[in-house]
């Protein structure tokens, strides 16, 4: 009996111990558990299948740390997500994308100041870009953007606990609204993946920026059933940069030059010397070991395949020929020489310089250094014959853009009077030259200082001297 009671009496005197042990546990279940050692960032480094993830965040060094300290929820699209974007839009890496979508993209897969673990995922959430991710629950299963995105995308793994957040990992990466909004001019882009259009409206080339210029031109022109339908195309794309400081004569110029950088079907580079576009004017390739000219300009043929054609890059914009008079009055617009008495001696000897040549333009300074001042109301005009043969010195069969002249290297050719011309390729420190003898010891050297302007006669290159005939 003795012991009965002392056993009743120490349990009862345990109880407030018990209490306020249970009590303890209590608070510490209703507090917040002691958080992982491990920062975003460093779940997103060392979780296999991140990797490309991963090489978007490294380069900037902010977001790295952004991730390895203040609180996020991060949407981590594993690495068949990328590779499946990648294939939807024709590109073999992220950084060929323009850099405001790779930052609209990454950005949209984070979400700022909150923790928002898997069962806590039920409405839409505002992200670091401000645009929302809008969940659906399917059975277990969270699915994100339905409306949006190109196929079903699933939170695949939820709640890796961070020290400072909580990364969920997603089968499929999350399209910004900037890449799925449309509108009746600039239709979705979710809609041209895999289509031209969407190489045009992604694409950027380090150091060299994007093509949306040219894509502008392409759609104002009429051409988006060109850029994101069946038919097959070659577009020629300029880089955004190649057109400062550029200009259309006229309208009807510029529907013609967006005409001349279209090439139906899947052009062929590899043979021949010229390929037809659209407008029905060829194009004049040159080949210099690997690289590719076209009418003098370098090209960059880097893949960019779609499903209804290709983009070839340019680092220059293509001008179709125009009649030669009208090409020479744009060399004086656009270059900072003066033409107009080269332009004035065509006129008043009527020559008629025929197709397929090379033409020399001396500049105004040439001209007047050489004495050879021509004026409609001069009192003392040249001897129309000397005129004409003068002009003639300057042409020569054939179409030679500085591109070929580099591939030759040196090019000696009669002139349309017969006077024997060198035309050569000189290597120099701060880049290469192009001058042109005569054989006439009365003449310097000329030097070529503006080059590859294609009228219907030819191509034309200006020089700052004036070539004599042979005496």
């Amino acid at each position: 009996m003795q012991k009965m009671y002392s056993a009743q009496w120490a349990t009862w005197l345990l109880l407030p111990l018990l209490a306020f042990v249970v009590s303890c546990n209590n608070d510490d279940e209703d507090g917040e558990p002691p958080r992982p050692a491990e920062s975003l960032f460093d779940i997103i480094r060392n979780t296999e299948g991140l990797d490309s993830l991963r090489q978007l965040i490294d380069p900037d060094g902010g977001l790295a740390n952004r991730l390895a300290s203040t609180e996020h929820t991060v949407f981590a699209p594993n690495n068949t997500a990328f590779a499946n974007l990648l294939q939807s839009i024709g590109l073999e890496s992220m950084s060929e994308l323009s850099g405001n979508i790779l930052s609209d993209v990454i950005f949209y897969h984070l979400v700022p100041n909150a923790t928002y673990e898997f069962n806590e995922i039920d409405s839409a959430i505002t992200t670091y870009s401000r645009s929302q991710i809008f969940p659906v629950l399917e059975g277990d299963s969270i699915r994100l953007n339905e409306n949006t995105q190109l196929s079903p995308t699933y939170v695949v793994t939820p709640d890796l606990q961070a020290s400072n957040g909580v990364v969920h990992i997603l089968n499929e990466v999350l399209l910004p609204p900037s890449l799925t909004s449309s509108s009746n001019t600039s239709p979705s882009i979710t809609s041209t993946f895999g289509t031209v259009g969407g190489l045009t409206s992604t694409v950027e080339l380090p150091g060299l920026g994007g093509v949306t210029t040219m894509e502008n031109l392409f759609i104002n022109r009429g051409y988006q059933s060109l850029l994101t339908g069946t038919s097959t195309n070659t577009f020629l794309t300029p880089v955004n940069g190649a057109f400062n400081g550029f200009f259309f004569i006229s309208q009807e110029n510029a529907e013609n030059t967006i005409d001349y950088h279209v090439i139906e079907g899947n052009a062929d580079f590899a043979s021949g010397r010229t390929i037809n576009t659209l407008l029905n004017q060829p194009i004049y390739m040159t080949r210099i070991d690997d690289a590719l000219f076209l009418n003098g300009i370098r090209s960059l043929d880097l893949g960019f395949t779609a499903n209804n054609g290709r983009i070839v890059h340019l680092l220059g914009v293509l001008r179709p020929a125009e009649p030669l008079a009208d090409v020479v009055d744009l060399a004086d617009e656009s270059s900072g020489a003066s033409y107009t008495i080269f332009r004035t001696a065509l006129e008043e000897t009527g020559i008629d310089l025929g197709t397929d040549k090379t033409i020399l333009m001396p500049t105004d300074a040439a001209f007047e250094a050489a004495g050879l001042v021509v004026s409609i109301d001069s009192t003392a005009r040249l001897d129309p014959s000397l005129l004409t043969s003068v002009l003639q010195t300057h042409v020569f069969e054939g179409i030679n853009f500085s591109s070929d002249i580099a591939a030759a290297e040196s090019l000696t050719t009669p002139a349309l009077n017969g006077t024997s011309l060198t035309i050569t390729l000189v290597p120099g420190e701060g880049g290469s030259t192009i001058t042109v003898d005569d054989a006439n010891d009365a003449t310097e050297t000329a030097n070529v200082v503006d080059f590859d302007y294609l009228s219907t006669s030819g191509v034309i290159h200006a020089i700052d001297q004036v070539l004599l005939p042979n005496p």
